[in-house]
């Protein structure tokens, strides 16, 4: 029992993480507040949850900057393209579920595609930027292909990824907006943080 208290014990290890993934989670928030720095900010939690569970020692707030910093540029101009390709699915939604023609109703499909296509590549991205050093096209093209090639985790991390969106929706509005803004972002990332974990490893080399 005493090994459990202790200053190294697990309860204050577990402590510990719940405290930097709060600090994380408002560093999320404050950072994205630009909305075009959403990307960078994104990245920079992922950096940070990625070095959580190596257990590697780093200070959330450093950390967090740094990893904000280095990535600014290409995070901000990934972060645009994602912007752009759902405004444009979002007018073609608009479009061929409000024109009343065969050919407007079929292209539904397409478009529902590219937009699972869009969804699972930036679940990946920006993990895959916090840890590895790719070129923009690259990054685009090695999140597409390693969300493929591990399907069932991809629609795993992308479950945990929507799950502060449907607590807004199956759960009391003000408690989960709060939990959201108090953990609800860091500690999903984190959870998926443990997946990433394991499929990065397989490509370190």
């Amino acid at each position: 029992m005493s090994r459990l208290f202790a200053m190294d014990g697990k309860l204050n290890h577990f402590i510990g993480q719940i405290a930097d993934l709060v600090l994380l989670n408002l560093l999320w928030l404050i950072f994205c507040i630009p909305i075009v720095t959403i990307g960078a900010s994104t990245t920079a939690l992922q950096y940070v949850v990625l070095r959580m569970v190596r257990n590697e020692e780093s200070y959330v707030f450093a950390s967090f900057f740094q990893a904000f910093k280095d990535n600014l540029k290409q995070s901000t101009m990934i972060w645009g393209i994602f912007l752009l390709i759902s405004s444009v699915l979002y007018f073609d939604f608009y479009f061929s579920s409000h024109i009343e023609m065969a050919s407007a109703r079929i292209m539904f499909i397409p478009f529902a595609l590219i937009a699972f296509l869009t969804i699972i590549t930036a679940n990946y991205i920006f993990p895959i930027l916090a840890f590895f050093k790719n070129s923009t096209k690259k990054a685009f093209k090695n999140s597409l292909m390693m969300a493929l090639a591990h399907l069932p985790y991809t629609l795993l991390i992308t479950a945990v990824s929507l799950l502060p969106v449907f607590m807004l929706f199956i759960g009391d509005l003000v408690i989960a907006m709060f939990i959201d803004i108090i953990i609800g972002i860091a500690f999903s990332a984190w959870i998926n943080a443990h997946i990433f974990r394991k499929l990065f490893d397989r490509y370190m080399d």
